[in-house]
């Protein structure tokens, strides 16, 4: 299957006890880029969501967001009465022995931390990490599913597209066909003008008649275009990351396409020249967001 390189997709979990939302964003590009932003104590988290993105995307610039709301909890604080009787009789020891002035005020006690202890209970790290892993999935699995339905109307467009260049092709093989019988003629008639038809040189004369009939002929063009043709539907049937595949073939069809209109020179073929060239523009367009 096709794949876009653009997508979208969202997971909202309850992760650690808070509300967090995860996002994630892609856009085309040439190579795979992958920017994370976590939470600063999520930060280690940043190698296992790169693993995992990696095996689902191979190119593409993907922007992801975790975002944690601020808990609307309000933490439980204990005192430990041992420490903070043993942290005041060291401040009066200090006191005596260095006769200070001035009373233990309760500022002196509230600058030692370690008296206050915190209710809330130890967080399981691993239990965090997989219900992290397991949001970013969810969002991954949105945006994969973006992509490909972007990626099916890709593939369809361009085989229409592929359609209109084919039917353009047959007109132009058919004239240029057409066309070489009727040269060779009006090469014919110019010289008799010229030199006169007692004068005509038959084997000069069929010398210029085959160069003629060579630089008109656009058969090894019309094959070789109908080749590049033949792998764009191939790559289009087998899927998975091929833009830079299809890049490479619409390039090889816009040279065909120029050689034929530079050897043609004539209006009629010229018209549908410029029509496979002005489909193959917006092939390449519409190529440059696929995988």
């Amino acid at each position: 299957m096709i794949l876009s390189m653009t997508g979208y997709g969202k997971a909202d979990a309850l992760i650690d006890g808070t509300p967090t939302t995860i996002e994630l964003r892609s856009v085309n590009g040439r190579f795979l880029e992958l920017n994370i932003r976590l939470p600063r104590e999520w930060a280690d988290r940043e190698t296992g969501i790169r693993d995992l993105l990696k095996k689902s995307i191979q190119r593409g610039s993907v922007n992801v967001y975790v975002r944690r709301e601020q808990s609307a909890e309000q933490p439980t604080v204990h005192i430990d009465w041992t420490a903070a009787e043993a942290y005041v009789a060291a401040l009066h020891q200090l006191q005596q022995r260095f006769e200070l002035s001035g009373a233990v005020a309760v500022d002196h006690v509230a600058s030692y931390a370690p008296i206050f202890q915190g209710s809330k209970p130890a967080t399981d790290q691993e239990m965090v990490t997989q219900e992290v892993m397991r949001a970013v999935e969810h969002a991954l699995g949105e945006l994969q599913d973006m992509r490909q339905r972007e990626g099916v109307m890709l593939a369809q467009d361009l085989r229409e597209r592929l359609s209109t260049i084919t039917e353009n092709l047959g007109h132009v093989e058919q004239l240029s066909m057409e066309r070489i019988p009727l040269e060779r003629e009006r090469l014919r008639e110019r010289v008799a003008q010229l030199v006169g038809e007692e004068h005509i040189d038959p084997q000069r004369l069929q010398l210029e008649i085959t160069l003629l009939a060579d630089r008109l002929d656009i058969t090894e063009e019309c094959v070789r275009l109908r080749s590049h043709m033949k792998h764009v539907v191939d790559d289009l049937a087998e899927g998975g990351a091929v833009g830079r595949k299809l890049n490479f073939q619409l390039q090889e069809m816009n040279r065909e396409v120029n050689t034929m209109g530079s050897k043609s020179n004539d209006a009629v073929i010229g018209r549908h020249v410029v029509m496979m060239k002005e489909e193959l523009e917006r092939m390449r367009e519409q190529v440059q967001n696929i995988e």
